[in-house]
């Protein structure tokens, strides 16, 4: 009935459909609207020791403003990444983005999204999935928050349970997340290049059709934000598709070359 309980070595692209990870905020979000809460997967918290992450994605905090500050760190890191791909790119015959990254083929599979296409290559990380902060609301949601929400529906003696113990401690976690991302986005806010390869907006959009409807009825108005609202450390970033891997170059190359011919004779050039 409810999300699946997580996402281990499994890649996104192999998915069932009905299957969406909650690999941002705003994925969280539109879990927390609950239209489909069924839909959902958690993206695996806790790798195995062999498989723990690397130093540099390891985000730790007591305080909202430790994890807001570690994130944005691992951020200034992975921006030079993304920065340094565009030349790196080209030199790999098939790219690994587990190996350039420093992930596993698990972990690459759930934070790394790289799409080839006709000239450019358009390569998503999922930085949200880093904070312990979004594995801890995400977990309430599936294992309490929603499993309350529709017995109290169902059973009305189990209402004012929800409503006083439950709901205030999904909002205390969801506002929690909320302010960690949002000073981490602040402490790179002088940085030009986060803000370039800010994915935000493209990652909101694809919740968009989760607001089309209203909320369900009897949740708390935070936890139903407009999905303009809904802050995240998703980074976006694009370039070049070097020219050899380009499908299609020389068919293209050939066809500007005659239509250049052919101006140059119409205008006598």
């Amino acid at each position: 009935m409810y999300a699946s309980r997580a996402l281990s070595n499994v890649p996104m692209t192999q998915l069932a459909p009905s299957l969406l990870p909650i690999v941002s905020a705003p994925a969280l979000a539109a879990a927390l609207r609950m239209h489909d809460p069924a839909r959902f997967a958690l993206v695996e918290e806790s790798w195995s020791s062999r498989d723990r992450l690397v130093p540099m994605y390891q985000v730790q905090g007591r305080t909202v403003e430790e994890e807001a500050s570690a994130v944005g760190t691992a951020v200034s890191q992975l921006l030079e990444r993304l920065r340094r791909l565009a030349t790196a790119y080209g030199e790999w015959p098939v790219f690994d983005a587990s190996a350039y990254f420093d992930l596993t083929v698990a972990q690459s599979a759930q934070l790394v999204k790289v799409v080839e296409r006709v000239s450019t290559v358009h390569v998503v990380f999922f930085v949200d999935p880093l904070l312990p902060t979004l594995h801890q609301a995400a977990d309430f949601w599936l294992t309490t928050f929603a499993p309350g929400y529709h017995a109290a529906r169902q059973e009305p003696t189990l209402s004012e349970q929800f409503y006083q113990t439950t709901q205030p401690l999904m909002l205390e976690q969801w506002q929690r997340l909320i302010a960690v991302i949002g000073q981490a986005r602040a402490q790179l806010s002088d940085d030009l290049s986060f803000w370039a390869s800010n994915g935000a907006e493209e990652e909101r959009q694809r919740w968009t059709r989760w607001w089309e409807q209203p909320p369900l009825p009897g949740l708390d108005r935070s936890l139903t934000p407009a999905l303009s609202a809904v802050p995240t450390l998703t980074l976006a970033f694009d370039f070049p598709l070097p020219a050899h891997r380009q499908p299609g170059r020389i068919r293209r190359l050939r066809m500007n070359r005659d239509r250049r011919r052919s101006q140059r004779r119409r205008t006598g050039r």
